[in-house]
């Protein structure tokens, strides 16, 4: 196994140890977006409704220092999750009765990380296209 630095991040071995880590937060984030007629699990008081966001900025913050080993979701594949979680959230999250300040916060933050995630996505095509 190589080894290019002294940082916890500069060996194939840990460069392994993040694809793994990556590929298991994009099969969490993948699965509840796995049935197209099914948007149960994306609602907002649902497992994956507060998950996905969460697993996503795991994701981002993991990736965006260009990490090796790191895997990350092409732009496309993020847009379409975007699209739907926002999609599903703003169809549902009134029949929880929200304060509408934390409402207009929550879904700023929510977007904003999708956005962070395609921004990140976009770059590292861009990159790897030359």
């Amino acid at each position: 196994m190589g080894v290019w630095g002294p940082g916890n991040f500069d060996s194939d071995t840990a460069a392994d140890g993040l694809g793994e880590l990556t590929d298991l937060l994009i099969g969490n984030i993948s699965e509840q977006f796995q049935d197209p007629e099914d948007d149960t699990p994306l609602e907002p008081d649902e497992w994956g409704g507060d998950m996905v966001p969460a697993w996503l900025e795991v994701l981002v913050q993991l990736a965006e220092p260009a990490r090796v080993g790191t895997t990350f979701p092409s732009a496309a594949v993020l847009g379409e999750w975007r699209e739907r979680y926002l999609r599903v959230w703003d169809g549902y999250i009134d029949e929880l009765g929200p304060d509408a300040e934390f409402k207009t916060a929550r879904r700023a933050v929510l977007a904003g990380t999708f956005d962070r995630a395609i921004e990140l996505a976009t770059a590292r095509e861009r990159e790897m296209n030359g």
